[in-house]
């Protein structure tokens, strides 16, 4: 017999099984996991400092400044100083970062359409609608 689970449960089970697909779609690119969003950020962003992508990725300040390290010294990305302030930087990605960035964003985008493609257009926008009003309560909560 199927167990009755409330609505943020499954969402939370969506959520955790999209996370470790995500970390495995980073793998098969060859990243680590931890450089996935920030990636994916300066790929959109190009020039954003270390403090925009922490708050985008939720993360420390400290967690960003520790990979932004890593990938720089992996040759994932560079820093150039802010031309009007010199005590801050910009981060760009080299042309490595860049070509990681598409294979992700490539594999992440068949992803999203075998999504599309299980539940159908319409469900889909419909799912949108209904997370959308769960996040925006959820805001209200907080």
């Amino acid at each position: 017999m199927k167990q009755n689970i409330t609505l943020m449960k499954a969402l939370s089970k969506t959520f955790r099984h999209w996370e470790i697909h995500m970390k495995k779609c980073a793998m098969e690119v060859g990243i680590p996991d931890s450089y996935r969003m920030i990636l994916m950020f300066l790929s959109r962003h190009p020039g954003a400092n270390q403090m925009m992508i922490a708050d985008f990725a939720d993360r420390s300040r400290a967690s960003v400044n520790q990979n932004v390290k890593k990938m720089i010294e992996d040759d994932y990305i560079r820093k150039e100083a802010d031309e009007k302030d010199q005590r801050y930087t910009k981060l760009y990605l080299t042309e490595k970062g860049i070509e990681k960035a598409e294979r992700l964003r490539a594999r992440l985008s068949r992803s999203d359409a075998r999504i599309t493609d299980l539940v159908g257009s319409a469900k889909e926008q419909e799912i949108i609608a209904l997370l959308e009003l769960i996040r925006n309560g959820l805001k209200e909560e907080q």
